[in-house]
């Protein structure tokens, strides 16, 4: 008589934001392929719910409205607030998981792995007293030189898991892409254009204007491709300057997440900063290059179509806190010639994909 194998329930918590979602989809996958019979529930915050509202490899996306706790804890609404809790709690618990993973290691996020009432709770990294959730914490394990991915790859190698390939994932728009060109006037489908994303709210983060309006420039008159600008709706009066003088259609403002990543898809090219629409490309495999100074979350891409350009400074990484006092030296210094020079190898690339 053969016994069946009882099917292995486990939680993963990433609740945000869109870099790291993206970056750790792989996770789902790589579980349902190397451990058997495993049923997969992954929590997600309301805002980045579209970038994984159709992985295969997950059975059940929970999400968390982060707007409405805020909204009704910013009204004073404790008692509708604790009601919210307790029917998230009901949620979590349709099902009792083997094991609770917390991808984010924030207090927030292991307090899920905790309401969810897995006996085993395991947090990646540690930080605003998250340990007081999870029974066990699982370092970062990052060194200077990364790939994509590193610390969610290190998970599972403590796991027992192997740690690759490492297919990043992320889900269609809810339209079909003809509808998004109507919405935005912009028959992207068609078109031969590079991506370019400036914006960050950090400005140690971004390349200064006027390098962008160099690059672009010579975009258009060497290659003969349309500059397109992705940012958010704080950013859509910048990406309209930029636009002003360069002849580029700034989208900023004006599309959702899954609206950019398929405008990312179909690109040529992209070239941005260390920001979530970057990190999309990579999922896509669009040829990219990521330009990087005062962080450096990973040095290799792993796929032959990014390249990432960073200037190391005796300060550099500063993770977030800068001592240039304004000058953001390790931005500043990757010059447009150098990201053009790099253009120039990756265009090859893009030529024989599209």
């Amino acid at each position: 008589m053969v016994r069946s194998v009882r099917q292995k329930s486990i939680l993963v918590v990433r609740l945000s934001h869109v870099t790291d979602v993206v970056l750790a989809s792989p996770v789902a996958s790589l579980m349902k392929q190397h451990a058997a019979n495993v049923r997969l529930t992954w929590v997600v915050q309301d805002k980045y719910a579209s970038l994984m509202s159709s992985h295969p490899d997950i059975d059940q996306l929970i999400v968390w409205d982060k707007t409405r706790w805020q909204s009704l804890l910013k009204q004073g609404k404790l008692f509708k607030l604790l009601r919210e809790i307790r029917s998230f709690r009901q949620q979590l618990r349709q099902h009792s998981y083997d094991i609770a993973l917390d991808l984010q290691g924030l207090l927030l996020s292991s307090f899920f792995t905790w309401l969810s009432g897995a006996k085993i709770r395991i947090a990646l990294g540690a930080s605003q007293g998250s340990n007081w959730f999870v029974t066990k914490t699982i370092s970062r394990n990052i060194g200077e030189e990364t790939q994509l991915g590193s610390e969610y790859r290190y998970l599972l190698s403590q796991l027992g898991m192997p740690d690759s390939p490492w297919e990043m994932y992320i889900s269609p728009p809810g339209s079909p892409s003809s509808e998004i060109e109507e919405k935005l006037d912009f028959r992207y489908l068609s078109e031969k254009y590079c991506v370019i994303c400036p914006f960050s709210v950090y400005p140690h983060k971004r390349w200064p204007d006027e390098y962008w309006r160099h690059v672009s420039l010579r975009i258009r008159g060497r290659y003969k491709l349309k500059t397109v600008i992705l940012g958010l709706e704080r950013d859509e009066a910048a990406g309209l300057r930029i636009a002003s003088s360069t002849g580029a259609i700034s989208l900023a403002g004006l599309t959702s997440i899954s609206e950019a990543s398929d405008i990312i898809k179909h690109a040529k090219i992209l070239i941005g900063i260390d920001t979530g629409l970057t990190h999309i490309a990579h999922a896509f495999r669009t040829p990219t290059i990521a330009l990087f100074g005062s962080t450096c979350p990973y040095s290799y891409a792993g796929v032959e179509t990014s390249k990432i350009i960073y200037q190391k400074r005796f300060c550099s990484p500063c993770n977030n806190k800068p001592i240039c006092n304004g000058s953001y030296d390790c931005m500043s210094e990757i010059t447009p010639d150098l990201v053009l020079s790099e253009l120039k190898t990756l265009m090859k690339i893009a030529d024989e994909q599209r």
